[in-house]
């Protein structure tokens, strides 16, 4: 059995069958590389690094370390470089032949918040081709059972690392998650929840934080760091977005901001400075929808955002190809970039207006 002696009765159980093959896989390891999806996000960064610390510092502790590497298809931002650990990731943009030479030498692939192949480029032949056994932790949607041995998999949780501290929780206790384990974690909740502003019904996110404040994460330094850090750029950037990029239908409670890779270019910035750009659509009072539409590395790709009940999961799949979460999903665009905004607005405008007259 893996749980610690405790009195906490635990709001989430995994099954102990998954839990019992999680560690013994990982336990039975001699190199095992860590996986997560392109543009890492805070909760991609949190979940890698978590599961990094967590071996080496609990289920490894007292045996023979493997060789641990973590492997991302895009640099570590540099806002989430103060997170223990980060100095061990390597990434395509910077050593791609040393990526994939490290997937392809693991003899246990570790993919976290991430739930098919198409989420990691460049990678995805090699996962796929890996003769490794392969498990997956993820809080999204449709996860692709025949890639991987085990799927742990919770779409209903606020984020991976929240799915990860209850999994650790079952599978070690609470003394097994330290404080380098329980920062990452935190760093990952706080971003995906939009610093818990975004609707968080679950009350095992709340229990989740209160025993991950036991640690000494200065919570106010993560919030800084994640949501007060823009560079002037990206504020320059922001107002540029709202004065020349935004398009409103406030009859439907639907806007979005479309910006081009040139435009991106002659702002002075690069793609990373518009994650997190969509959630401005949603601060006016009228809209409920909201997506960002931009071109990038050759590439068209689209963030959607909802505050009301209407799906952006399921919308993000039957239009471009996409998916996510009831109320933040992404997809990219199998089309180019003019055509993607023409069957953006035709099919949310009309899904939003039979929404409405349904109502």
């Amino acid at each position: 059995m893996f749980f610690a002696d405790t009195i906490f009765v635990m709001p989430l159980s995994i099954d102990n069958k998954l839990v019992e093959g999680f560690v013994t896989n990982l336990k039975q390891a001699k190199n095992i590389a860590i996986l997560s999806h392109m543009n890492p996000d805070g909760d991609a960064i949190g979940s890698s690094l978590a599961c990094y610390n967590w071996l080496y510092g609990h289920l490894f502790a007292n045996n023979q370390k493997p060789e641990i590497s973590i492997i991302l298809p895009h640099a570590c931002p540099d806002d989430m470089k103060y997170l223990p650990a980060s100095e061990s990731i390597i990434d395509a943009e910077n050593c791609k032949e040393r990526c994939i030479k490290a997937i392809a030498d693991a003899d246990i692939i570790l993919g976290v918040d991430f739930n098919n192949a198409g989420r990691v480029l460049p990678f995805d032949e090699a996962l796929t081709n890996s003769k490794a056994f392969k498990m997956v932790v993820d809080h999204h949607h449709s996860p692709d059972t025949q890639l991987f041995q085990i799927v742990i998999s919770f779409p209903d949780l606020s984020s991976t690392c929240e799915l990860l501290f209850w999994l650790f929780m079952q599978a070690g206790g609470e003394k097994s998650i330290d404080d380098n384990v329980a920062r990452c974690l935190y760093h990952g909740i706080n971003t995906d929840t939009g610093g818990f502003s975004y609707s968080n019904e679950e009350s095992s996110l709340y229990e989740a934080t209160a025993i991950l404040m036991h640690h000494p994460l200065n919570a106010a330094d993560v919030h800084n760091r994640i949501f007060n850090n823009y560079p002037v750029r990206k504020m320059r950037l922001l107002g540029y977005l709202i004065s020349n990029c935004l398009k409103v239908f406030p009859d439907v409670g639907f806007a979005y901001f479309a910006i081009t890779a040139e435009q991106i270019e002659a702002q002075g910035c690069t793609p990373y400075d518009l994650e997190g750009l969509v959630n401005y659509t949603l601060m006016m009072e009228i809209i409920q929808v909201g997506v960002f539409v931009k071109e990038a590395e050759g590439k068209v790709r689209l963030s959607f955002r909802s505050k009301n009940d209407f799906d952006v999961n399921t919308f993000a799949r039957k239009y471009f190809n996409g998916g996510g979460h009831t109320k933040a999903s992404g997809a990219t665009s199998p089309y180019n970039f003019q055509t993607t905004i023409d069957t953006l607005e035709t099919n949310m405008l009309r899904e939003l207006q039979e929404a409405k007259e349904f109502k």
